[in-house]
């Protein structure tokens, strides 16, 4: 029926858009139940994605959260490129001191 792919944290099913079209009520609960995306392809090219609104929402958790650290991020890089660190022992130190 359609290619599996496994990605990082998911499985992702390729599937041409004329089965898609036969299939989705099924697509729709095994996206909701899986926790798994289907790529809707077109000619043989990705057009469309069908995911869960939890798999969604937890994109935009993760997007949301990178966008409002990387300027923490950039600086804690320069502290440490300048030497501006504690290591693991002397951190721990300093957790019994207080």
């Amino acid at each position: 029926m359609y290619t599996k792919v496994y990605s990082i944290n998911t499985m992702t099913h390729l599937l041409p858009v004329t089965q898609a079209r036969k299939d989705l009520l099924k697509l729709v609960d095994k996206v909701s139940e899986e926790y798994t995306r289907v790529d809707l392809t077109k000619n043989g090219k990705i057009k469309a994605t069908l995911v869960s609104p939890e798999y969604l929402d937890s994109l935009e958790e993760t997007i949301y959260s990178l966008k409002h650290s990387l300027k923490d991020i950039q600086e804690a890089r320069k502290e440490f490129a300048q030497g501006k660190f504690i290591d693991f022992d002397d951190f721990k130190k300093r957790l019994r001191t207080k």
